[in-house]
Order: C-alpha cells, then structure tokens, then sequence
C-alpha cells in the first residue's frame, strides 16, 4: 500500500471504536483552535481511576505523526480486551492527539499558533507549495545556481538522488542549492521560509527549553496543548511512569547519563543514578517490542525530557518503529554493486534501498526537471514526507499487540508494599519500643532518584500516633525517600507509654493512598491484633 493511500486510511483508526471509549474518555483541555484533548482513562472501577497508580501515554504532539496516534488508540483497546485483569489495579491515561490542531486537515506538525518564522513582521505571507502538483511538498535541488544563492551540497557518488555536504578533503565541491518546495512570495529573496506551522509542541516544555528557536513558542508552557498536559501531570501524583510516541527515544538508543544542564544540578537525559532501572525497561523494551532501529530528535523542550528531569517520572520516549532490513540483494545484484562508491550516509542509503526493494520506491520521489518563476531550471524531487515515520499498514497490527504487552508488562513491574508488623516490644520504666517493616515486593523502585533529588512529588510519610512529647527516639513522622525492589526498610519509635494503649502507625503513600496499622502495649492472649 502507498503512504498516500495509508494516510488516508489512519484517520480511521483514529476514531473511537466503541461507547465503551467514550465512556472511558475524558477532556483535559482545548487546544488553541478549541478542540478537545480527549484522554482515554481505562480504570475499573472509572470511578477510583484518580486512587491507583498511573502509567501515562502520550501521542500526537506532531500533527503529522498520525501512526503515533492510530497506535495510542490500539493500545487503549487492547488492554481494555485483553489485559483487563490489570484494570482494578492499574490506571492507564492514554492522550492519543496533544495536537488536534495540527492533525486538522492536510496537517501540519505545529499547532495553530501563527509564528513569524523570518522575523519580518509579517505572518504566514510565503509558506511551502506543491509547485509540480503531486501532493507532496518534498525538495527543489538548483544545479550551479548563480552567487546570491550559493550552493551548500552535491551529489552522493554511490547514487545521485541523494544530497550530501561534500567533504572538501575528498577534493569534492557544492554544486546544488538546496530549498523547499515554494515561491519567494514577499521578496525578501528566500523560498518558502513563513508558512503557517505553528510551535512545535515537544519543544514547549521547560526542561532545556530553547529559547532562541521560534518552533519552540514565547516561551515555556506558551501553548494551550502543553500547558493543560502539564496541568494533569502536576495534578496527578498517582503517575508512576509515562511512554511518549513521537520523534524522540531513548529506549532503542543509549540516553546520556553524564552530561548536566548548565546549573550543573540537572541531568541533561538520565541521571548517572537511575540507569541501571532505565536498562531494565530498555531491555524489556527491546524483546517485547524489538526495534533495533531508531531515530532521534534533540531533547530540548522535550515532553519526555520534562517529566523526568523536573518531575522525577521514569519516562520512555519511543519512535514506535524503525527502518526494516532491506531484503538480501541477489548475486547479481552483489557482483554488480561491486568496487561501487560507499554512500557517504549509510543510513539514508540503507532507508532509500528499503524504499525501492520493498515499498515499490513510495518513499522516494525521483528529481524531475520543473522551470521555476523565480529561480529558472531546477528539480523537484527527494523523500516522501513521513515515509520514515509511518510504518505500513501491514505491520501495525503487530506493532500495537506489542506496545500493548511493554506498557502491560511496565504495569506488572510497578512497585509494591508489604508491611511487617508493627511489632511491640515493652521496657522497664513505663516505656515501649514499635518496629514496623516495609519491603517493596515489585520489579521497580518506589521513586527515581530524580524524584529524591527534584522533590517533585512526595515520599512515603509514615506517621505514629502518639504526642512528640512522649517519644525519646525517632519522629513522629518517619519519611522514606525510596524503597529498593526487595529492600526491607526497618523504623524504629521508643516512647512512654500506658498499660493497655493501642498505637496507630498511619502510612501515606502518594502513590498507593494511605494504611492504617495498629499495634497495642499489652493485650489479653486471647484477643486478636486488628490489623
């Protein structure tokens, strides 16, 4: 199937497939055109959703990556049918489309924010075009265009539809400009360079926000979408991990865990502390979902950067798919190909060998002579956008069963609490000692140690019931920062105590709400500890 009939299939996907959904969604905003930021909330019951732990899923900040989207919704289907024991223990939050502005028509990877991309006053006055009438917006190549407009690229040795920076030491030289497909419109003697794209939304976010960029908006938060997401995460200290679909990742890709933002006190990616629990999902990641393939924006601005660095949520940014191996070329094809130039970018070459040997040349569109008004002979060709991000129809079945399973297994491995206890010891002179144990029994630690060290959310408060006045060791609230998988955390109280006297141990988790314990002095034999 070509990209164009699969673009026109996805917004099907798109739409909610069942009451039941709309039963599970919820609005969490508008965006700046007023559409709704429709959230599936899949809980049992819907009514507890906000009382449980929280895995969040996010989609849709492009408004061009609608394979993002179409996955956000399977994935939301497929654990309501087929994981659904994990429903009463487990809430999902599933935003499928943070930018239905952008997805809105022929889309755009914006939002309906109008920018002043060249800085002139003027807004939206000379955007991209389809010249050659072929329903792609795609390259204009100049061959030894003229000195007000110098040439930046040239042909790749190994196969000449590809444009590459020549490598001077090599003895090659620039003989193409390069430009998107458009007009100078105002003339200011630039192509196509103020369209209406709006601010890309995964760079509105505060951690490194890039301020010089103007994709990246006015400033953090500036923009109806990221600002109600940031609203809702704030709002729920239940999240306990998010998976974001878009251009970035970090789970196919080793994420940086020694470089700091310039306070020297913020991790840039990961912190040095949390990326032994980071490998962990990676590699379920991997034997689950298994990419071996991805590619990767820059972080900053980023939405997964954000709820890491400043929130402390264990966050896993995924491309959803990467490029297939091209078939094995045939003995022909091998002794025909050899003492050929290598491709200087073997990635671009290996996406173009996938294009041709198995999508019929869809994601590549062969430079064709167009005479142009402004800049006379030049050719119109050059990749397809959103071949490379949009996975064929095909295979996103089995990409969706195995999202589904990661986000299902990322729930399993949540943290869990037993307690041991409270024990009560008596001592001479009126006195008593209380220990109570906590051991976390899941797969995954009860914060990050990004969380420890931003105090973006709140430990676990275990609160004794008795007068400060009255303790000579240990407080009255006892804060436990984190609890390993399989760590013991023993506390310890000594206080005055009367004969008979029942002691309440009250544990506040943010997480998981709060347990009341009790524990007594002294009791008759034949009366039971209620617990």
């Amino acid at each position: 199937m070509s990209l164009p009939t699969l673009l026109a299939v996805l917004p099907l996907l798109l739409t909610p497939a069942s009451d039941q959904t709309d039963r599970d969604t919820r609005s969490i905003g508008a965006s700046r055109e007023g559409r709704p930021l429709e959230m599936i909330v899949l809980a049992d019951p819907i009514e507890r959703a906000d009382e449980r732990p929280g895995i969040l899923v996010v989609a849709g900040l492009d408004g061009r990556h609608r394979s993002g989207t179409a996955l956000a919704r399977g994935i939301a289907e497929q654990l309501r049918s087929h994981h659904a024991d994990l429903l009463d223990s487990v809430t999902f939050y599933i935003l499928p489309l943070v930018n239905p502005d952008g997805a809105a028509g022929s889309g755009r990877s914006g939002n309906a924010r109008v920018v002043d991309r060249d800085r002139d006053g003027f807004l939206d006055e000379n955007g991209p075009s389809d010249l050659d009438g072929d329903g792609h917006i795609t390259l204009m190549r100049r061959a030894d265009p003229p000195l007000d407009d110098p040439p930046t690229h040239c042909t790749d040795p190994a196969d000449p539809r590809l444009m590459i920076r020549p490598d001077r030491a090599q003895g090659e030289r620039a003989t193409h400009s390069l430009h998107v497909e458009g007009l100078d419109t105002d003339g200011d003697g630039l192509i196509a360079e103020d369209g209406l794209e709006g601010v890309d939304l995964d760079r509105n976010f505060p951690h490194l926000w890039p301020e010089h960029s103007i994709d990246s908006g006015p400033y953090p938060l500036s923009e109806y979408e990221t600002r109600a997401l940031a609203t809702f995460v704030i709002e729920h200290p239940n999240l306990i991990a998010a998976v974001v679909y878009g251009a970035h990742d970090n789970l196919v890709r080793e994420p940086d865990s020694k470089s700091m933002d310039i306070t020297g006190r913020t991790p840039k990616e990961l912190a040095a502390e949390d990326r032994a629990d980071h490998e962990q999902i990676r590699d379920r990641y991997r034997e689950l979902v298994g990419q071996a393939r991805s590619g990767h924006a820059g972080s900053e601005g980023s939405l997964h950067a954000w709820l890491y660095a400043h929130r402390g949520l264990p966050t896993y940014a995924s491309t959803l798919w990467g490029r297939p191996d091209p078939a094995q070329p045939s003995d022909e094809t091998t002794e025909a190909t050899e003492g050929a130039a290598e491709p200087r970018d073997p990635e671009e070459a290996a996406w173009l060998a996938y294009s041709d040997g198995e999508r019929d040349g869809d994601g590549f569109i062969e430079w064709t002579p167009f005479e142009h008004p402004q800049l006379g002979p030049v050719e119109i060709g050059g990749w397809v956008p959103g071949f490379r991000e949009t996975p064929p129809e095909e295979v996103m079945a089995d990409l969706t069963e195995r999202h589904t399973a990661f986000i299902a297994d990322l729930a399993q491995r949540r943290y869990r609490l037993e307690f041991r206890g409270p024990e009560i010891e008596p001592l001479p002179g009126g006195l008593a000692r209380v220990r109570l144990g906590i051991t976390n029994t899941g797969a995954t630690p009860t914060r990050s140690h990004q969380a420890v060290r931003t105090r973006a959310g709140r430990p676990l408060n275990v609160r004794l019931g008795i007068a400060a006045e009255r303790l000579l060791s240990g407080d009255v609230v006892e804060q436990v920062e984190r609890i390993e998988p399989g760590e013991l955390v023993i506390l310890e109280w000594t206080f005055w105590t009367p004969e008979d006297e029942r002691v309440d141990l009250q544990v506040e988790d943010p997480v998981l709400g709060e347990t009341l314990l009790h524990a007594y002095t002294s009791m008759p034999a034949d009366e039971e500890t209620d617990r």
